[in-house]
């Protein structure tokens, strides 16, 4: 293989969304597609990607995750315009806090929506690229990384909505791991709240456990990791 397939970052932003393509692309990575609703969000993300790295080549989609069908329209684009990802990280996620009994039904939904729902789109899209790859290039690391959190063992009233969307995410996991076994590196990255500017939850910090958990040899069981 002459050289990597790109690296596509689902829900890029400020902080691990930015800090996760910037590694790889100073490391070995030289395409880079990015999505978001926010067209300020991918474009501040290019910059400081291209600031450490101005050779690589950037492509910016901006979408929605609850978006299924724009979403699907920017994955299948991405593919057949820029080509099929090695490494695909799904960072979709949002602090929901309510209280329990007046948190809104509607809202409850759309934290599903953005967890799970989302998730399917992107893995029905991207999956069976990643498994043609590990097929079709032997050298290939075909990987899929979804960020979480450690809620999922560790319910937090505040954040009940929160709770419950990552611990359905979490069995979607396990089942796109199942789905894709011996062929696709699918990792369930829980990262220790908050994230902050010191270490070690900074950014950056966090942000190089995919780059060590592409370069691992894939293990057979399911898959997650506590970044702290």
């Amino acid at each position: 293989m002459s050289a990597l397939a790109p690296l596509f970052i689902i829900a890029t932003g400020p902080l691990i969304g930015s800090h996760i393509p910037h590694i790889f692309t100073t490391r070995k990575f030289t395409q880079i597609v990015l999505f978001s609703p926010s067209q300020s969000t991918l474009t501040a993300s290019s910059d400081f990607i291209t600031a450490a790295a101005p050779s690589v080549a950037i492509h910016t989609f901006a979408v929605d995750v609850t978006d299924t069908p724009g979403l699907t329209y920017a994955l299948q684009r991405a593919v057949r315009d820029i080509g099929a990802p090695e490494v695909v990280v799904y960072n979709a996620g949002r602090a929901s806090y309510g209280i329990f009994g007046e948190y809104k039904e509607e809202d409850i939904v759309e934290d599903f929506k953005i967890l799970n729902l989302g998730l399917y789109t992107t893995s029905k899209v991207l999956l069976p690229c990643l498994q043609v790859l590990a097929r079709e290039e032997p050298a290939s690391r075909p990987s899929f990384f979804v960020i979480s959190s450690p809620i999922i063992h560790q319910p937090f009233v505040p954040i009940f909505s929160l709770n419950m969307a990552q611990a359905a995410q979490a069995n979607l996991v396990k089942l796109l791991t199942e789905r894709a076994k011996d062929e696709v590196h699918i990792e369930l990255v829980t990262v220790e709240d908050p994230i902050r500017k010191q270490e070690p939850a900074n950014p950056k910090h966090i942000s190089t456990k995919p780059w060590e958990l592409w370069g691992e040899k894939m293990r057979s069981t399911v898959n997650e990791v506590l970044v702290q």
